[in-house]
């Protein structure tokens, strides 16, 4: 009996984290392909950060922005991206509708902080603990203190 449920309980975990590893549904264009060629003068810096814990399979962040392939992350990775002024918003691929989307209007010559991420532990406490996922502007200040942990891409 207790084995039985061991099993079930790892067929459950794989399945649950599988599904956080799936290609994009938004675009065939490979993630990481969408960079610019601006210039620093008529473009707006994001770094973006991956958060996630520690999960059975890895698997990379895929995000988007205005619904095409913009980036993709391993856990525990950060990256800059010159991206141009205006409108952005960034979901991830797996989810391209509903309430996971950060925004930002975007202005020539500045730097923005998007942090991303999935928390297993959080998604152990059946929504008690709150979203597993994260994807939020942050400012410059809490952006340094996770870029610590953090390895440059």
């Amino acid at each position: 009996m207790t084995q039985n449920l061991l099993l079930t309980t790892l067929l459950i975990v794989v399945l649950s984290v599988s599904g956080c590893a799936s290609r994009s549904k938004t675009t065939d264009q490979p993630h990481g392909q969408q960079k610019l060629s601006i210039s620093d003068s008529e473009s707006a810096e994001l770094i973006v950060l991956n958060i996630s814990g520690p999960t059975l399979i890895p698997s990379n962040q895929n995000i988007t922005d205005n619904g095409l392939a913009f980036i993709s992350l391993p856990r525990q990775t950060y990256q800059s991206i010159r991206i141009q002024p205006g409108n952005h918003e960034y979901r991830f691929d797996h989810t391209p509708q509903g309430k996971r989307f950060a925004r930002l209007q975007a202005e020539v010559a500045r730097t923005y902080y998007l942090v991303v991420g999935y928390n297993p532990a959080k998604s152990w406490a059946s929504g008690l603990a709150g979203d597993p996922m994260t994807i939020e502007l942050v400012s410059k200040e809490d952006a340094q203190k996770l870029i610590a942990d953090l390895r440059r891409q």
